[in-house]
Formats: structure tokens, C-alpha cells, sequence
């Protein structure tokens, strides 16, 4: 399946999301790759620290995209594209062929609002094929003990867009870029992180990866 973190705003999450989503099913057994379409290529430069075994591709414009993806998608179970910052012909090209869209955005209506853009456009590809990608919003940098408010969930279910969990606004997120690597990898001190993008993921990926014990959930550290 081809799963695809699309926002024309920057700074969302969309890279974060991405590495740690390709890292996480490849340790469950998945034949992943990760497509960087973002200039930027922050995504590149991290999983090339983080796990340089899993198959990484650029892929900048909307022929490569459009040539090239399928191709990538045939050689692997899953793939995880990490998309542009901006409505580009790139981020449409993208979901004319994803399975799933995830939208990562702030966790206020005035972040849902910023990300219509993009609904809108996801919209526009949904009728032209008939249906897919499905999309779930994946609300970004929650305070601590911070709940989506009823007003977001609310705007959301107006939008008939559903809200995962999200993850909260920790410094873990950030340090593990630094770092070249994981939060689940590093040690006791981001376990609260770690446990929370795993818990995420098993929302987020619930279709193509089985039901797990608490014994399994359980985070190695040191």
C-alpha cells in the first residue's frame, strides 16, 4: 500500500511522521521504502542515519512521481512518501496514486483551516478516482495532557475527515532528528514519546499490521 503525509504547510510533522512510520514497519517485518519528495530532503538525510538498509528514493517532480512511484510501490509491500512542502503539481501527483493520505496538522481549528487547501485538493483527486486516497487528519505538537477539543474534532467531522490520536509537542521528536535515529531507540528518557508514535502507528496502520499484546507494545530501551 502507498501511504502519503501531504500539507502544503511546513514545519507539521510531515518528515517526522514519515521516518518513524517507515523505521516502525520495517522492525515489524515489512518490505518498506520511503519516497523523499520534499527539496528539503530532510527525510533523505535522516533515514540514511536512522536505518540505511530500507530502499530510499527522490523523487522532486510530477513525471518522476507519476513514472516512477508505481514501479517503487510494485517492489514493495509498503511505501511511505514524505511530500512537499506547498500545493504543488508533486502533491497532486502523490495522492492521484496513494492509498491513504495523512494529514499532519496543528492541533487547533485555526491549523485545520490552514490545512483546507490540501483537503481540498484531496477532495478534488477522491472524485476524480472515485474514492480514494482515504485521508485521517494526525493532529501534531499537543501540549502535555493536551485533548483535541471538541471544536477541532468537531470542524473535523464537518470536513467528514477523521482525527487520529496525535502526538504531543516533546522535545524527544526533535532531539531524534538530531540524532540520526528513532525515539523508541533512545533510552529511558523518551520511553513517554516512544510508546505514544507506536501506540499512533498501530492506529495509523491497523490494516496491515496485526493486533499486538502489551508484552509485544513494550518498548526496549538501553
Amino acid at each position: 500500500m502507498l501511504f502519503a503525509y501531504a500539507n502544503p504547510k511546513g514545519g507539521v510533522g510531515k518528515s517526522t511522521l514519515s521516518v518513524h512510520s517507515v523505521v516502525w514497519l520495517a522492525e515489524k517485518g515489512k518490505r518498506v521504502a520511503l519516497v523523499d519528495a520534499d527539496v528539503q530532503s530532510s527525510s533523505t538525510h535522516w533515514l540514511k542515519d536512522a536505518a540505511p538498509d530500507i530502499p530510499l528514493f527522490r523523487l522532486l517532480t510530477p513525471d518522476d512521481v507519476l513514472e516512477q512511484l508505481p514501479k517503487i510501490q510494485a517492489d514493495h509491500e509498503h511505501v511511505i512518501v514524505d511530500g512537499p512542502a506547498g500545493l504543488s503539481e508533486v502533491t497532486r501527483a502523490i495522492l492521484l496514486l496513494a492509498d491513504t493520505a495523512f494529514l499532519p496538522c496543528g492541533p487547533s481549528v485555526l491549523d485545520l483551516w490552514a490545512a483546507s487547501g490540501a483537503i481540498n485538493v484531496l477532495r478534488q483527486v477522491q472524485r476524480i478516482r472515485k474514492g480514494p486516497p482515504t485521508a485521517v487528519l494526525v493532529p501534531n505538537k499537543l501540549k502535555t495532557r493536551q485533548r483535541l477539543s471538541k471544536e477541532f474534532l468537531e470542524t473535523a467531522n464537518s470536513m467528514d475527515i477523521p482525527a487520529s490520536p496525535g502526538i504531543r509537542d516533546l522535545q524527544a521528536y526533535a532531539d531524534s532528528v538530531g540524532q540520526g535515529t528513532v525515539v523508541w531507540r533512545m533510552g529511558p528518557r523518551t520511553i513517554d514519546a516512544a510508546l505514544e508514535i507506536q501506540q499512533l502507528f498501530l492506529e495509523l496502520f491497523k490494516n496491515v499490521v496485526s493486533t499486538e499484546t502489551d508484552d509485544d507494545r513494550r518498548v526496549e530501551n538501553g
